[in-house]
């Protein structure tokens, strides 16, 4: 097979008053064009269109029996045509696919027409979603050239070769080789298996059509980051003797367990994942990335230490798996599910998706779960949600039974759910100290629910804070967006995470900035600041440090407030990060010693001469400095125009508090009071217009507590009443 880039010399034009079924009859030549380059995206913060466009370029046709057009991705809807015939459809924004070149289509030139759109599409997941769906075909494109024999490239967008690897119980190597053929009646396959090496070590064949298994005695393992070996498997589809086509895979052997008591255990030893989640984007070229920004990122995760990443919310480009192999990161993949209707389209469409993730990617050694759904049940909890979910599971099963299935609920989810007993292992998305609650309620939460399933395999999904690396403050709380805070909230969060040895692990949510166009919040448009370090990966936060020294077998000592480097008082906390037992820290000609905890170290009462002071930090031959600044008023540019007010946006918290120890309040989430039956007729009762949106419409997210949602129009309403009526009702969750 021959592989032509088709990436350069695209014509591109918008069509916004079109569909993309409407091609290809669509007078687009009279509508300007501009020349891209793939990978591309239309997506700008200045102009986040929303609609058609289409992609055109002519080549010539190259020699060669059978021609497919290859896309790594067309977000989220395309039609694809060549000399104006009908090639095929693609639906979900996230996998590659392949289509094939009609002999109708075939001339001296190609001309290639894509049309792509992005609007939001009930029947294509996601359908919502706190990230930005930009558009385009952002992971390039190429035609492939075959011959009359060869692998299915068109088979849900794989390389036509389904490779499962496992170990038996003498710890053998097994890999069970499904090829996926066009071809002759008696075309048969050849196999070698080569190790790290390159020497060859397994052989086997088989007929195009059946599945042939092969043994790797005592193989060396995949063991996460303290050895991530890696074996390559070569196809050659043989007609007549010759080969006729090649593809070629890496995979490796290794053992994943997961259990309600002992966590996660990698081949057969207990290994918790110590995890980040990320998002594709990237400044600049927001979805549009290349290897380039993709090894930027597993740069950083490497650096920090995480063995694990959880690749969220779609489908990731192939370099990503490929890094997460080569680093040793057990991955959690998943499909775009977050609001899951009643739409039958909706649910193909996730099947289809979950499928291409499957088989795109089984022979990845460090993905250790397929991911179904995250957070269904924002606004309900339904038994049609139960029974896709299961149906999705079984697809698991059914494509890949030596690897979990999982799932990620929110919450405000009761324990009780059946959407907990539906996956192999369940993760939890928690924000305690930020949206609700406070940053040291995890551990009674975590136990709670630990008791109540005792046998789940449980972990933390997501846990994190928004921030905003210029803003700052002396005394960091919820609703500041400072640095600080986030430092302090990481740091007291963790700990209780990492205490806990029958969590299978935790993903802190983010480890980067990521674009969502729907906010608007902390100083910044347009992005959740909640990773650790910043969109444009220029600069790591001081959290970031906290997590290294957690993780990391690089030594560190890390200085945090560096960015607030302009104090007003004669004394200041200085936090240090470290994984050093004790640290010096020195300042105008005195010392302060301390030992650390939970990687940190706490200097309180630091004195600031007016003017500048410099302060070193030091353990050993390792230090680090920072110059503060004493000032008569420190900047308002660290503080919110509205810092001392106001919540995070879409959650109110108010000063008086609603709350009786044993009962319901307002301060109880919608889910919860809707859940109890007297509470729920209490809310009918006082509240019959959003007790009537609350029950029928998808809108507002049950896990908000009905205080904040009252908060946005309260007018008119006795909201101690109110309360009071639900201080009368035993809580007994």
């Amino acid at each position: 097979m021959k592989k032509i880039s088709l990436n350069d010399s695209w014509l591109f034009r918008k069509l916004p008053d079109y569909r993309v079924e409407d091609a290809p009859d669509i007078p687009a030549d009279g509508i300007p064009a501009q020349t891209v380059a793939l990978p591309h995206t239309w997506y700008s913060d200045e102009e986040q269109y929303k609609g058609l466009c289409v992609y055109e370029k002519t080549i010539p046709v190259p020699a060669g029996e059978r021609l497919f057009i290859s896309f790594d991705a067309a977000d989220q809807s395309c039609r694809v045509y060549v000399n104006g015939v009908f090639c095929g459809a693609h639906r979900g924004g996230y996998a590659r696919f392949r289509l094939p070149i009609p002999e109708a289509a075939l001339a001296d030139t190609l001309s290639i027409q894509v049309f792509v759109e992005n609007p939001v599409n009930e029947d294509i997941c996601p359908s919502f979603g706190d990230f930005t769906v930009f558009g385009g075909l952002y992971r390039g494109a190429e035609l492939l050239v075959c011959g009359k024999n060869h692998f299915d490239r068109c088979f849900f967008g794989t390389d036509g070769l389904i490779v499962r690897a496992s170990l038996d119980k003498d710890g053998n190597g097994c890999l069970a080789l499904e090829p996926h053929a066009v071809c002759a009646s008696g075309a048969r396959v050849r196999y070698t298996v080569r190790d790290a090496a390159g020497a060859d070590i397994a052989f086997g064949e088989g007929l195009a059509d059946e599945t042939v298994s092969l043994q790797v005695e005592k193989p060396h393992l995949w063991n996460g980051r303290h050895r991530a070996y890696l074996y390559t498997v070569t196809a050659e589809l043989l007609s007549d003797g010759v080969t006729a086509d090649t593809v070629e895979l890496r995979t490796g052997f290794r053992t994943v367990e997961l259990t309600g008591d002992r966590g996660l255990l990698l081949n057969g030893r207990t290994y918790p994942i110590r995890g980040v989640a990320k998002h594709q984007d990237f400044a600049g070229v927001f979805c549009a990335v290349g290897e380039e920004q993709i090894r930027r990122d597993f740069e950083l995760i490497d650096e920090i230490g995480a063995t694990g990443v959880r690749l969220s919310h779609y489908q990731h480009p192939q370099k990503a798996y490929d890094c997460c192999d080569e680093l040793g990161l057990l991955a959690w993949a998943e499909v775009p599910m977050l609001k899951m209707t009643e739409s039958a389209a909706l649910m193909e469409n996730t099947e289809q998706q979950l499928r291409e993730l499957i088989l795109q990617n089984i022979h990845h050694p460090a993905i250790f779960c397929w991911g179904i759904q995250n957070e269904i049940a924002m606004f309900k909890d339904a038994p049609y949600m139960h029974e896709n979910c299961r149906k999705l599971h079984a697809i698991v099963r059914e494509l890949d039974p030596n690897r979990a299935s999982a799932a990620a609920n929110l919450y405000p989810l009761k324990a009780s759910s059946k959407l907990n007993e539906i996956t192999d292992i369940i993760g939890y998305n928690v924000y305690f100290g930020w949206y609700y609650g406070e940053m040291h309620d995890y551990g009674a939460y975590l136990d709670k629910m630990h008791r109540a399933r005792p046998t789940l395999p449980f972990g933390v999904t997501e846990y994190g804070v928004d921030t905003n690396i210029t803003l700052h403050s002396s005394d960091p709380h919820v609703k500041d967006y400072s640095e600080e805070y986030q430092a302090l909230w990481c740091a007291t969060v963790y700990e209780q995470i990492e205490t806990r040895p029958w969590l299978w692990g935790s993903f802190v949510w983010n480890m980067f900035d990521f674009h969502s166009a729907r906010r608007n919040e902390g100083g910044q448009r347009f992005i959740n600041a909640k990773g650790l370090v910043t969109n444009d990966r220029e600069t790591r936060k001081d959290a970031f440090y906290y997590y290294k020294a957690r993780w990391s077998d690089e030594p560190v000592v890390h200085i945090c407030g560096k960015r607030y480097a302009e104090r007003a008082k004669e004394t200041t906390a200085v936090r240090v990060f470290t994984n050093q037992p004790a640290v010096t820290l020195s300042i105008n000609g005195e010392s302060f010693s301390s030992t650390v905890s939970n990687a940190t170290a706490l200097f309180e009462n630091v004195p600031l001469l007016p003017g500048e002071n410099c302060l070193t930090v030091s353990a050993g031959d390792l230090s680090d400095s920072c110059v503060l600044t004493r000032v008569e008023t420190e900047p308002d540019s660290y503080r919110l125009p509205d810092s001392g007010g106001g919540a995070v946006r879409n959650w109110f918290l108010a000063e008086d508090s609603y709350k009786k120890e044993g009962f319901f309040s307002l301060e109880d989430t919608a889910n919860d009071l809707l859940d109890n039956p007297r509470t729920r007729e209490i809310i009918r009762n006082a509240l019959p217009e959003l007790y009537k949106v609350m029950t029928e419409k998808n809108v507002i997210p049950l896990g908000l507590t009905l205080k904040s949602i009252l908060s946005r129009d309260a007018d008119g309403l006795d909201l101690k009443a109110i309360n009071a009526q639900l201080n009368e009702v035993p809580n007994e969750d």
